[in-house]
């Protein structure tokens, strides 16, 4: 009989002890929830390259938010989950996705997309769901701004509007590249193409000799180019895409043209010396928002010394918008104290001296954050010098 009661004791106490157990972890993962963020990025077609470097430097923010701790908000601890979708370089597949993430993910804020285009086609599905949304690099003026001027309160940008990146470049085509003349190559089938080249103009004073329009899939440009070969300028200014750059690149080269190139952020890819090639890309200056030759902010160099060790290799100004995106995401989590969609929105629109790594922001009642741009150059398809704007 003793030995039944010892027995029926030692279950008892077992049984306990896993109870306590279990309720510890209960508790445990009741103070720890998890904040979702949607990353609406082009990892296939034709803007992959910008997507992909896009999504590394959103899951590298989240992987050092986690590293660090998570997101702390009125004694409760979260772990952020990031949850990329792919929008293939197609505006209803960067509408639908961002639906997705909204309605059947449920995520608190989204990252991306990554064209002024795809973020357009998905700002319906961020207004219907009242969800704040951070594109890294879509850069026309109109995105933050609804038709009746007011601004659009779900939709926020980490990179400068295209009306500002037009501007900075003619400053500096005028004050150090010293041309008094330049032929403009514009990709007509974007608003980031026609609006850098309408700021461009608005500010450059020296003389536009000619320009000539492209769509974006043109490969051919020496009929363009014949055309403007012998006329006088001092440089060539070609506000588009690396794909069509690198083209007009090579072919420009080929022809004996070896005049300075500048071009917008577009042009700040390897991609772009992968087509012109090596020998034919050199003397070419392009507008970042990011460079490891010129640290816009103490918090730079930490963050081009982990991602160097954890990937092998530099980071990008894409890697580097998206990174900060998620950052400003997470400081408006904190600002506010709350997870709440609504919430995470105002604190993003107050968002104040944020020390990014693209540079010191604070966003403006349109929700365009301000800060300095750098002008890069590049001398055999690597770049090698850097110039911050101001």
């Amino acid at each position: 009989m003793k030995k039944i009661i010892v027995i029926i004791v030692a279950f008892v106490v077992v049984i306990g002890a896993v109870i306590g157990i279990g309720m510890t972890k209960k508790s445990a993962n009741a103070s720890r929830s998890v904040i979702k963020i949607g990353g609406v990025f082009d990892t296939s077609g034709d803007a992959s390259a910008y997507g992909e470097a896009e999504q590394k430097g959103a899951n590298f923010a989240v992987k050092r938010i986690n590293a660090a701790g998570g997101i702390k908000v009125n004694g409760k601890t979260y772990t952020v989950e990031m949850i990329n979708k792919d929008s293939k370089s197609d505006n209803t597949e960067a509408a639908a996705v961002t639906t997705r993430l909204i309605n059947n993910d449920k995520v608190n804020a989204i990252v991306g997309p990554v064209t002024t285009a795809a973020t357009q086609a998905a700002i319906p599905a961020a207004t219907k769901g009242q969800t704040p949304m951070m594109s890294p690099t879509a850069g026309a003026d109109s995105i933050t701004v609804q038709k009746d001027g007011k601004v659009q309160p779900y939709v926020f940008r980490a990179q400068f509007k295209n009306s500002y990146l037009g501007t900075k470049m003619a400053q500096f085509a005028d004050d150090q590249v010293k041309a008094k003349n330049v032929v403009i190559f514009q990709d007509n089938s974007s608003d980031y193409g026609t609006g850098i080249t309408a700021a461009f103009k608005k500010a450059y004073k020296g003389h536009v000799v000619d320009t000539l329009s492209y769509q974006a899939g043109d490969k051919d440009f020496q009929a363009m180019l014949t055309k403007i070969k012998d006329q006088k300028f001092d440089a060539i200014v070609i506000n588009g895409y690396y794909t069509e750059a690198g083209a007009i690149l090579k072919q420009a080269r080929d022809m004996g043209i070896n005049v300075p190139v500048i071009g917008p952020d577009g042009l700040g890819d390897p991609k772009l010396a992968e087509i012109a090639g090596n020998q034919n890309t050199s003397n070419v200056y392009y507008a970042a928002h990011f460079s490891t030759q010129a640290p816009a902010t103490d918090a730079a160099t930490p963050f081009v010394t982990a991602y160097k060790k954890t990937y092998g290799e530099a980071p990008s100004q894409f890697t580097a918008l998206a990174y900060d995106a998620v950052y400003m995401i997470k400081q408006a989590i904190e600002d506010e104290k709350s997870v709440d969609r609504a919430k995470i929105t105002t604190g993003l629109a107050h968002i104040k001296n944020f020390d990014g790594v693209t540079g010191k922001m604070t966003m403006d009642a349109f929700h365009n954050p301000k800060k300095s741009i750098v002008m890069v150059g590049v001398t055999d398809g690597k770049d090698t010098t850097a110039m911050v704007v101001k």
